[in-house]
């Protein structure tokens, strides 16, 4: 019988996204329920600590008090709706408090509703501003997915299967200043960089760099324009990124945090001299509920919150702690990291193949704790957890992710990881005749199958209902038993979870007698680019199994 778990994940396969539905079950995700603070109940009732924060749209957490009775407060009020005629008192008053958390350097701000809407609005305000052409990103950006920000980011795989994406843009290497000077001219009319790269792998700047940016641009005539989607509302220590390296962008883009984690709100922020388009092409512009007061009221909570000073102490301080114990990890487990990198709450772990990532980050589940991987580098686990992570959680988090990195060193010797890891072969020599290895195997079919509930089960021919565990979930797929003369195969039909999962044991005499038994697990899942990650989680759960399997087996042909 399908899992409720299992009933959703088919759904989201069938009619959303396949390949996430399958990457959320594979790995154990359940069914959320309800959040508070830093940690979030699943269907079970089971409690999962944060050590990510949903790219940056979770920095406050779950359902912070302040910000639902803030929403509570504004949805009593009755004014919900805009009008786009009258003045927004609630808009208007964000828009002011964002001028003077700039120091009114940045005096205006245009609200909207996601991330690749406003950096599209920053783009526009750049050329109009300064009728040229032309934009400079880094490689490795990410900027949001509409088709402008995917031209941003030129990855060669939208570039094949979306293209032609805008060909106005040029990329350089991040922290690259040669690189950077060398693309300028009177062509370019703006540079986008992220302060810290996210979905690189959390990549920050090297020292000085941004002032570097800064001072090309203003001799260039070019707009810097920086996108702080994820490093905004103190995620570095300070309420903008910009503010903690010492220099001033013409544009910035805020969003995700903004709304609290509850509504969607974003806005670009620039000079004075850059919001001229809105004065001759007033109609430049435009987003059907952005800017909402609903979202507004979030939003001046959020920078209520997220502004304040000791509530910024606080999140240097635990900054200070996850550097100290993430540093001492790559230092202990220099075979499963290559590379820690971060500043202030936000780091990456780089560990040295993408199937450690689906390894750890199963095991971080298992253990109640959540955290990811950056979209553009697999190999790259994020340690971003919400800002509001009390100094008790952040410790047991950082325990716990210590002790699964250690189980990770540990696992290297048996689990492969260094290429995709199916198929995964393991076997035992018995002092047992092959015939009778292969009558058990005959009798009980899914004797040594990893992925049977029921070991003792099993029968030659189909069977629609196959009941089958993966890690510690239950799930349900229609499966074949085809005996052979030297042993058993075990085969999916291809579903919503596999494209091919294969179980094969064969057994063979063995010189001077007995024999020798040897498993075959080869899967698929049809995750594309994330499979090798994804076979990092089957394959240690495979190998558990088989291990266990093996050890018993000289037992059950005692009892056969």
């Amino acid at each position: 019988m399908r899992t409720y778990r299992q009933v959703l994940a088919e759904a989201k396969a069938a009619h959303n996204h396949p390949t996430y539905s399958k990457m959320a079950f594979v790995m154990g995700c359940g069914v959320q329920g309800v959040g508070t603070g830093s940690s979030v109940l699943d269907d079970a009732g089971r409690s999962f600590l944060a050590l990510f924060d949903q790219y940056g749209n979770q920095s406050l957490g779950y359902s912070h008090p302040r910000i639902v009775a803030a929403i509570r407060d504004q949805l009593d009020s009755g004014v919900l709706n805009s009008s786009k005629i009258m003045f927004e008192e609630v808009q208007i008053r964000l828009t002011e408090r964002l001028a003077e958390l700039t120091g009114q350097q940045l005096p205006f701000a245009y609200l909207a509703n996601g991330g690749g809407e406003t950096v599209d609005n920053a783009l526009k305000l750049a050329r109009a501003a300064t009728g040229r052409p032309r934009f400079i990103s880094a490689l490795g950006c990410f900027h949001g997915k509409t088709f402008a920000t995917l031209g941003a980011a030129a990855r060669p795989e939208h570039q094949e299967r979306l293209g032609p994406l805008m060909s106005e843009f040029q990329q350089v290497p991040f922290g690259d200043i040669d690189a950077l000077a060398a693309a300028l001219d009177d062509s370019v009319a703006a540079v986008l960089l992220e302060p810290v790269q996210a979905e690189a792998g959390v990549v920050p700047p090297p020292p000085g760099y941004l002032r570097e940016v800064r001072r090309l641009c203003t001799e260039a005539g070019a707009l810097l324009v920086l996108d702080e989607m994820q490093t905004a509302f103190g995620r570095c220590g300070t309420f903008f990124a910009y503010q903690r390296y010492d220099i001033t962008p013409d544009l910035v883009c805020v969003g995700k945090a903004f709304g609290g984690g509850m509504l969607a709100l974003s806005a670009v922020l620039g000079t004075e001299a850059v919001w001229d388009v809105l004065r001759e092409l007033p109609s430049t512009f435009g987003s059907s509920l952005g800017g909402n007061p609903l979202a507004c009221r979030a939003g001046l909570e959020t920078i209520a919150i997220a502004s304040d000073e000791e509530f910024l102490a606080g999140v240097r301080a635990k900054g200070e702690r996850i550097t100290a114990r993430l540093t001492a990890a790559a230092a202990r487990y220099p075979e499963v990291i290559a590379e820690h990198r971060g500043v202030g709450m936000m780091h990456g772990l780089e560990l040295r193949d993408d199937a450690l990532t689906g390894l750890v980050l199963g095991r971080l589940i298992e253990e109640g704790v959540t955290s990811t991987y950056s979209l553009y580098n697999p190999r790259v686990l994020r340690v971003q957890p919400p800002l509001v992570i009390s100094d008790a959680d952040l410790e047991r988090g950082l325990s716990v992710l210590e002790g699964v990195l250690a189980e990770a060193d540990a696992a290297r010797g048996s689990v492969r990881t260094t290429a995709t890891p199916s198929p995964l072969t393991r076997g035992a020599t018995l002092a047992r005749p092959a015939g009778a290895v292969i009558e058990l195997l005959h009798a009980r079919p899914r004797l040594l199958d990893p992925f049977a509930r029921d070991n003792r089960a099993g029968r030659p021919g189909p069977e629609e209902e196959f009941s089958g565990r993966l890690g510690q979930d239950e799930v349900v797929w229609a499966d074949r038993v085809e005996l052979r003369d030297d042993g058993v195969a075990l085969r999916a039909d291809s579903c919503w979870l596999w494209q091919q999962l294969d179980r094969t044991t064969v057994v063979r005499p063995a010189p001077g007698g007995g024999c020798a038994v040897e498993v075959r697990v080869a899967w698929d899942t049809g995750s594309g680019g994330y499979e090798e990650m994804l076979g990092g989680r089957v394959a240690l759960f495979v190998e558990d199994r088989l291990t266990h399997l093996l050890a018993r087996l000289e037992k059950e042909l005692e009892n056969a």
